[in-house]
């Protein structure tokens, strides 16, 4: 593939078509709302056609094949537990699907359901659940089984979207603590139950040869098997920028056979590629064989037949070629954070490993290619690690430099010695020996580096439109960094340029268009904020620590919005107005109005005096309050307050109200304070209670939990700041 100059595509055009292809895709699955993306990709397409006549044709097919790709995606389905069946307590029969995780209190399976029964009906259902069990009774891979216990949805978490997380998975539901009933043997699919049956041979062959946590960093590193690290050590692993040896991603498999390559390039030109591509095939079936091992592999194969090719230009277009098809077969690939390291870590390491190796030709050899390519993968991806790991290693070059040259070794020694140990244990202890020495090495390095105060710059919050902008900015600087011999076309980078600090603008500060409740973790509180459809803020008390209202807010609203356009406050409490100093310090208030139907309390009085000073229009609550097709109004007591926008309500709910002074038909409601002692009401919808971690003050009892039966609760202390979006009818957990 050249530059098209004999006949052929050039590589760049078939790149970008294949891109555009994925990126509709990821758009669809991942921006919201999708129309705001579209027109801002047919805008960019329009601007680099009348600033470049020569690539008109090709900004025109990437824009028919970007919508496409987002048509493709909008069709995908989600798995996804049925309504009826959310939060009903109910008997699951089903066989275990994959193989169980064991845990010092308890094993987690993933079942394949056969069956549901509930108290009305009888249903069958083509569903994955995940459940956790208690007890000592052994179960296997394949096992028939019986539980019984509440099933709910995946959680999202402030920061971690774990029902996305398992619906790729193809998981739609979960039983956080479900009884099992009965276990029936059954040897399942006998592909996956011999692997199945041969990693276990394998850990047990390293148990036996090695101590901990030696044994751990040896399962880790050559099979991705993480459940015996200790969490201390998972965690200076994070901050040393060495959590990627021991997960199956593209990017540990990148390094691995580009190491491979490396060495074995001076003796065996010719066989090393094979050679490397055979080590990822084996090391994806020694990992059990599952997707992500499988994908990782490829990526693997793909810079080692880049690097026989010599050239850049095809790890690029065969990237992109392998994104579209599994994107294609998979839209839902786009939320799986094992994908999305696997791309940008393979393509940071094929494309700039060289150049930056090349400035650092004082390191030795054996240091330097490391050492540039943890650089070149950590360029490529800080803005995926800032959003799930919420660390970026500053020590990452100089750990992976004194990790890397090594890890050929102990993958060769742990797997050659664990495969030895299986059939005769003196066989493979002497090899494995040399697998725990380097782990013991590997230990020294991580614990060393991870522990030092400077390892990390820790961001505890990255949010998804934080993520998005980053991708843009940092992607369209590394581009512009590779291709800057096309900087010619000055109109052309121009016009992609202006696209994309548009898009960053849209992400950090525009609106979305829709209405967006906030049930803010602020701790046993009131605090909900509300914004409007064009970015108005309305915020309903404050909570009772100033420190975590700034932290909610900061996490909800974008960084320029410093604006409340209306404060209610319905209580003069600590749990209600706490944090109000940080209110009046941190935002403009366009008005305070008040609705605490108690007599004032020396703190609200205070408050409402400091607020005048400020020159805050002040004034009491005289019905309905409406902003921006938002409206708010108070219930039959005077205490509870109602959203409305169009046809969808829901409910903010102190602990003082009664259940007949909402509507029965809300669609959501907050429980603030950790909601009333005694509720009857609707228990239907979505509802959230906001509570404080490891706190009996506000925890919701048990006879408000036995009325919500019927509706998904969330609670603030368990998921941070539960968000809800209203729809056309209704109120809807944000995705």
């Amino acid at each position: 593939m050249g530059e098209g100059r004999g006949g052929g595509l050039p590589w760049w055009t078939l790149a970008a078509l294949l891109t555009a292809w994925s990126l509709g895709m990821m758009a669809a699955v991942l921006l919201s709302p999708l129309v705001l993306w579209l027109v801002l990709a047919a805008g960019a397409a329009g601007a680099i056609a009348m600033a470049s006549r020569r690539l008109a044709l090709l900004a025109g097919l990437a824009l028919a094949v970007f919508l496409i790709g987002a048509a493709r995606a909008s069709l995908a389905s989600t798995p996804e537990l049925p309504a009826g069946l959310a939060g009903q307590t109910v008997t699951v029969s089903g066989a275990v699907d994959d193989d169980p995780v064991e845990r010092k209190a308890n094993r987690r399976l993933t079942v394949r359901v056969d069956r549901v029964a509930t108290a009305d009906a009888r249903m069958t259902r083509g569903l994955r659940v995940q459940a956790t069990v208690y007890g000592a009774t052994p179960v296997h891979y394949g096992d028939l089984v019986l539980l019984a216990g509440e099933i709910q949805p995946p959680p999202r978490f402030d920061q971690f979207d774990y029902r996305a997380y398992l619906a790729e998975q193809g998981i739609a539901a979960v039983m956080p603590s479900a009884r099992l009933v009965r276990v029936a043997a059954h040897p399942g699919e006998p592909l996956h139950a011999a692997l199945f049956a041969f990693r276990h041979a394998v850990i047990d062959a390293i148990d036996r040869a090695l101590p901990e946590p030696q044994a751990a960093l040896v399962l880790g590193v050559v099979f991705g098997y993480r459940a015996a690290l200790p969490a201390s050590l998972q965690q200076h692993m994070i901050a040393s920028g060495l959590i990627h040896i021991v997960v199956i991603s593209g990017l540990k498999v990148s390094l691995l056979a580009r190491i491979i390559h490396d060495a074995l390039g001076r003796w065996l030109p010719r066989a090393s590629p094979l050679l490397a591509v055979g080590v990822m095939a084996g090391y994806a079936l020694l990992a059990g064989a599952s997707a992500a091992a499988l994908r990782a592999a490829a990526m693997g194969g793909l810079v080692v037949i880049a690097g026989r090719l010599r050239r850049d230009s095809h790890i690029v277009v065969s990237l992109a070629l392998t994104a579209a098809v599994m994107l294609g077969l998979k839209p839902d690939l786009a939320r799986d954070v094992s994908f999305q390291l696997s791309f940008a870590g393979t393509i940071g390491i094929a494309t700039l490993t060289d150049g930056i190796a090349a400035r650092l030709r004082l390191l030795p050899g054996v240091l330097r290619d490391p050492f540039a390519a943890t650089l070149a993968a950590e360029a490529a991806t800080w803005p995926l690690m800032l959003a799930n790991f919420h660390q970026l290693s500053l020590v990452a070059p100089a750990a992976n430099a004194l990790v890397l040259p090594l890890l050929p070794a102990v993958m060769i020694a742990g797997g050659g010695g664990a495969l030895l140990g299986i059939p005769a244990a003196l066989i493979g202890w002497p090899v494995m020996q040399v697998a725990g020495l380097i782990a013991s090495w590997f230990r020294i390095v991580i614990d060393g580096l991870g522990s030092s105060p400077v390892a990390a710059i820790v961001m505890p919050y990255f949010p998804p439109r934080w993520l998005a902008a980053a991708v843009i900015l940092n992607g369209g600087a590394l581009a512009g960094i590779k291709l800057r011999q096309f900087f010619w076309q000055r109109k052309v980078w121009a016009a992609l340029g202006v696209a994309g600090l548009i898009a960053v603008a849209l992400l950090l500060v525009q609106p979305d268009g829709k209405v967006h409740v906030y049930a803010l973790d602020i701790g046993t509180g009131s605090a909900v904020l509300v914004r409007t459809p064009n970015g108005h803020q309305i915020l309903v008390d404050a909570g009772p620590d100033a420190d975590r209202f700034a932290q909610a807010m900061g996490r909800a609203l974008p960084p320029t919005a410093r604006t409340i356009d209306v404060w209610l406050i319905t209580g003069g409490r600590r749990e209600n107005i706490g944090a109000a100093g940080a209110v009046l310090n941190r935002f403009g208030i366009g008005a305070m109005v008040i609705a605490d139907p108690d007599p004032w309390s020396v703190t609200l009085r205070m408050l409402v005096q400091q607020a005048q000073a400020a020159g805050v229009q002040v004034q009491p609550a005289n019905g309905r309050i409406e902003l921006d097709g938002v409206a708010l109004e108070p219930g039959l007591d005077g205490r509870s307050w109602l959203i409305r926008s169009g046809g969808a309500r829901m409910a903010v709910i102190p602990p003082e109200t009664s259940w007949l002074s909402v509507p029965a038909d809300i669609e959501a409601a907050v429980f603030t304070n950790g909601g009333p002692l005694e509720w009857q009401g609707p228990g239907r919808g979505i509802s959230v209670i906001q509570v404080a971690a490891n706190s009996r003050a506000g925890l919701p009892v048990r006879a408000v939990l036995q009325a919500l039966a019927g509706a998904a609760v969330d609670r603030t202390d368990r998921l941070g700041t539960v968000e809800l979006v209203a729809t056309g009818s209704g109120f809807e957990l944000a995705p």
